[in-house]
């Protein structure tokens, strides 16, 4: 149960005990967590302890109570007040009230029954106040994270409730650890980071602030904002924040662990102003996102190296032309060791890089060149698998992995004299579809290039890959027109004309049945994702 902090600022130290025994504080929600006979250390002990309720004497030497509250206000307390005194006095009444005391109490008149009643009073106002607050404060803090401006009282408001929680704060981004590309990732529940437990540290606690859920993909990343006080060495901030990560993690982990795979976390820099939040997310959301490069199932902590990393990437000068060309001259020739040193050699350089728009292109021309050497073995294209291999291959976790897979799928192919799928007029028919999609096409013009009948192409190619020559060539065609379509850099008749249709109506219904989408519609959808 967690109890509601009080404190009690009284000069006389027999005035404190007798409120403390007056009744069983805790059965009742409340906890007394501080207590002191100076106005002036009771201010010292609010910072600290950040209590929820604070009963304070009107009269006490060096500071009367009134002003002790005025202070505490100031200070940005956001406890509820008592004044407490020995007799009604109805200047002081109004006084408290125009500063925002939220009651004032007399002090013989306080009997067991008379406090349990007003404190289960208090407790329900506190509680609502408190769950107004955060409802506020969550909103704010989304607003901070998205890189919103907030107006002066926004951010002082802000800044009042983070006080609750510490001086410093930090920033953990945690998500399920998927291949490269991200598809079919298990869903998170949304209140998992809500559900994890903090322990105390050490030397300082971290309290929890705020949990920001963010799902995309079908896959949910958590986001966690943490609290703290402390003064400690760099080193020892450092590694207690490595624990924390870690701890989170775990949890974490815990909570999927039906859904299997392994999570990453990445911890941000240090900070204490409100306004840091935003540069502190992005930087843990980003060192997420560049994980392939830097290793799965791990803690990315914040330094200055990795901060250069993240925010500025190196810039190496490729000449992505002439490295495709390579490539497919080595394709052509069937030169399987040209093909793995150039993948070797363009993978080195796009990790040094950690640029993810990087890494696509080199996947996407190797896609590419994959399909038209299976093509010319007579297999169909890899494409036409919609990643059912790369879903559930562990080797899509890495860069080094990813390029391994690569080799060795040109390796099973090329190697693979044997072990063609289709008859020769099958493999024959598919290489002259995918060499002339872009014209007129019909089974009786592919029969004729291969010297045989219509009816009988048509029976062998339905019977060997269970498509008709028709269906075929729209999967081929709509393939293409998808991958022009991504780019943006065609009009809708150009993709119709690029791929064989003469009338881009006709195009359109046929790529909206095929696809479930208009291509316009599409184009956009990409356009938006690449962005």
């Amino acid at each position: 149960m967690n109890h509601l902090k009080v404190m009690i600022v009284d000069d006389e130290i027999l005035a404190i005990e007798h409120l403390k025994r007056l009744i069983r504080w805790e059965e009742l929600g409340f906890k007394v967590t501080g207590e002191t006979v100076h106005p002036r250390k009771g201010l010292e002990l609010a910072a600290k302890l950040k209590p929820d309720l604070i009963f304070v004497d009107i009269r006490m030497p060096g500071m009367d109570g009134l002003i002790l509250s005025e202070r505490l206000a100031e200070a940005g307390s956001q406890a509820k007040i008592v004044i407490l005194t020995s007799y009604k006095e109805f200047e002081y009444v109004k006084q408290s009230l125009r500063i925002g005391v939220h009651d004032y109490w007399v002090k013989h008149e306080l009997t067991p029954e008379t406090l349990t009643l007003e404190l289960e009073k208090l407790k329900d106002t506190i509680n609502k106040d408190k769950a107004m607050q955060r409802k506020m404060s969550k909103t704010l803090l989304e607003q901070v994270k998205a890189g919103k401006e907030l107006s002066h009282e926004e951010l002082k408001a802000l800044a009042n409730y983070m006080a609750l929680f510490g001086s410093q704060y930090v920033y953990i981004a945690i998500e399920l650890d998927t291949p490269y590309p991200v598809v079919g990732r298990p869903v998170v529940p949304q209140d998992a980071g809500i559900q994890m437990s903090w322990e105390a540290g050490d030397r300082a606690e971290y309290r929890w602030i705020e949990t920001f859920t963010t799902i995309a993909a079908g896959g949910t990343r958590i986001g966690v904002l943490l609290g703290f006080d402390g003064m400690v060495s760099r080193r020892q901030q450092h590694e207690e924040l490595f624990q924390r990560s870690t701890h989170l993690k775990q949890r974490f982990s815990e909570q999927i662990a039906s859904s299997g795979g392994t999570v990453s976390a990445a911890c941000s820099t240090v900070f204490q102003e409100v306004t840091e939040l935003f540069a502190a997310a992005t930087w843990a959301e980003k060192a997420l996102d560049l994980r392939i490069f830097t290793g799965m199932d791990s803690v990315i902590m914040f330094t200055e190296d990795k901060e250069d990393t993240v925010f500025a990437l190196e810039t190496i000068e490729t000449d992505w032309a002439a490295w495709t060309q390579q490539l497919h001259h080595g394709v052509e020739a069937h030169r399987l060791a040209e093909i793995e040193e150039e993948i070797d050699n363009m993978f080195t350089r796009v990790k040094k890089m950690a640029r993810l728009d990087k890494l696509r292109i080199v996947c996407n021309e190797l896609s590419k060149e994959l399909d038209q050497l299976r093509t010319s073995k007579g297999k169909p294209p890899f494409r036409d698998e919609p990643y059912r291999e790369i879903e559930g291959s562990d080797e899509w976790t890495s860069v080094t992995g990813i390029a391994r897979w690569f080799k060795n799928q040109f390796r099973a192919v090329m190697e693979d004299e044997h072990g063609d799928v289709y008859s020769v007029k099958v493999r024959k028919a598919i290489q002259y579809i995918h060499r002339h999609y872009a014209k007129d096409l019909s089974a009786e013009q592919i029969a004729e290039h291969l010297a045989i009948s219509g009816d009988h192409l048509r029976h062998c190619f339905k019977n060997e890959t269970g498509r008709t020559i028709l269906d075929y060539i729209t999967e081929v065609r709509m393939e293409k027109a998808k991958r022009c379509l991504a780019t943006g850099q065609y009009k809708l008749y150009e993709v119709a004309e690029k791929v064989g249709y003469r009338n881009s109506h006709y195009f359109s219904k046929v790529f909206q049945r095929v696809t479930g989408q208009h291509p316009l519609e599409y184009s956009e959808r990409k356009q938006v994702h690449h962005e």
